[in-house]
């Protein structure tokens, strides 16, 4: 059974806070950095992002400090009746930052069992121990989930990065969007969505610019009509190209080819 010994939810440090125990507090902890910290790991300080998790193993150093600021954590001290690889079951690893895709199941628990904590409630021990496996189990659950998702969302950067340089260069060039989703395997709207959150560009903005260069070499480097230009460019209606083109370069595709031209 699990056996909360002490308890914290938003704690606030004011002017910082440094923690050290070499050997640990005698018991594990569960931390919630809600602020950035620096946190002593593997024989040197890494500076954590806000909304990092840690859990402490029994016995391993608890050291963790910030003094630029006020210190905001949320923590859970507890122990095990008997533990039989608790969180090795769980899969959730000991010592190791981690951070969830959506921790507000996970903050709503913490509340309820500080709560429990300092209630009276009958058979409160083994209500405060179903509290906490039930979070600890949703832990696990969601640090599963936020691993698979990262994985999913680093081999679609990766798939992007290629694709981006290959319209940026010319290589490829899409007729629309509707064409790059269906090649990616996704929904136009995710790959809006990806494509900026990774480029800080649109996908749409990239594939205007690839088709402004690739017409500019056109109409410089070949006898091509203009129409033409604008059919290899992806424009069906020379006139729309025209005018794509001008708010692009700032002038017509005539006037730029003859202002080029040696």
């Amino acid at each position: 059974m699990i056996k909360i010994v002490d308890i914290g939810y938003q704690f606030v440090h004011v002017g910082g806070f440094e923690i050290s125990r070499p050997e640990g507090s005698g018991d594990y902890l569960f931390l919630y950095l809600r602020c950035p910290t620096e946190v002593f790991l593997d024989g040197a300080y890494r500076q954590l992002p806000a909304e990092t998790y840690l859990v402490f193993d029994k016995g391993t150093p608890q050291i963790y400090r910030k003094w630029d600021a006020h210190f905001i954590n949320d923590f859970i001290h507890f122990d095990f009746d008997t533990y039989d690889q608790y969180f090795e079951k769980l899969g959730i690893p000991f010592n190791t930052p981690f951070h969830l895709q959506n921790n507000t199941e996970i903050i709503a628990m913490t509340s309820d069992l500080l709560l429990e904590f300092f209630s009276n409630s009958k058979d409160h021990e083994n209500v405060m121990a179903e509290k906490a496996d039930e979070l600890f189990h949703k832990l696990a659950e969601l640090y599963h989930f936020s691993n698979e998702h990262s994985k999913k969302i680093n081999d679609y950067r990766t798939a992007l990065t290629a694709l981006r340089q290959k319209i940026l260069t010319r290589q490829y060039c899409p007729d629309n969007i509707e064409e790059v989703a269906g090649q990616m395997n996704m929904s136009v709207s995710y790959l809006q969505h990806l494509y900026k959150n990774f480029f800080k560009n649109s996908i749409h903005q990239d594939i205007i610019h690839a088709r402004m260069e690739q017409a500019s070499h056109l109409l410089v480097h070949t006898g091509h009509s203009i129409s033409r230009i604008a059919r290899l460019c992806g424009y069906d209606n020379t006139e729309h190209f025209s005018r794509s083109f001008k708010k692009y370069k700032g002038a017509s595709p005539r006037t730029y080819r003859k202002n080029h031209l040696y």
